[in-house]
């Protein structure tokens, strides 16, 4: 009787699940376009609504022009001294910029958001798609804990995203977006503004949502 109560219970519990499970997918492309939207705005690229689209054959999650969007979120950032440490640096950066007019590119700065740990974010799915890299324009989404302004300083680790293979990787960190590495094939817009940091956009309510006609 335990047993068949307990089966009950899961059956339950997984029908539960189902529906949100399904609604999350239908969401999907929404989230998408919502991504790749505000990543323009950041950056300062206008763009008409249809040229936004989703869904799209798989890798690709949303289309843009010649951009093939792939879209990743950045897991939780390994916390340890090393991240620590420039807490007193990144604090002082941010005053600094936030002095400063930060609808255009933030003149020596750029966003330190632990490129070594986007890169290992990004290892797995390199490996899965392989040589389909090659055609990929990646958007790493992150937030306020993962992105912090920072003094410029040297990224080696970018040569280990070119190593993966992807077209372009990019970081949004609203109200903040980066292009970190473009290869030679990638989207003129990408590659115009590699390594600024931009916030183009002043209004971070509006930064997600649809392009009024």
């Amino acid at each position: 009787m335990a047993t068949i109560e307990a089966e009950d219970r899961a059956a339950v519990r997984e029908d539960r699940t189902r529906p949100r499970l399904l609604l999350a997918q239908r969401m999907k492309p929404q989230r998408d376009r919502a991504v790749v939207r505000a990543f323009l705005r950041v950056l300062g690229v206008a763009f008409a609504e249809l040229e936004v689209i989703a869904p799209v054959e798989a890798p690709i999650d949303v289309r843009f022009r010649q951009a093939q969007f792939h879209l990743r979120e950045l897991g939780g950032h390994p916390r340890g001294c090393a991240w620590q440490e420039h807490d007193t640096r990144v604090h002082q950066a941010s005053t600094l910029a936030d002095r400063g007019d930060l609808r255009n590119p933030a003149v020596g700065m750029e966003l330190a958001v632990g490129v070594s740990h986007i890169t290992a974010t990004l290892a797995e799915h390199a490996a899965w798609y392989g040589a389909r890299c090659v055609g990929l324009d990646v958007v790493v989404s992150a937030d306020e804990h993962y992105c912090l302004l920072a003094q410029p300083a040297e990224a080696p680790e970018i040569g280990a995203l070119a190593l993966q293979g992807w077209r372009s990787v990019s970081v949004l960190c609203p109200p903040y977006g980066m292009v970190l590495y473009t290869a030679s094939g990638a989207p003129e817009f990408l590659r115009l503004v590699t390594g600024r940091l931009l916030r183009q956009w002043d209004n971070i309510e509006t930064l997600f949502a649809g392009v009024k006609h």
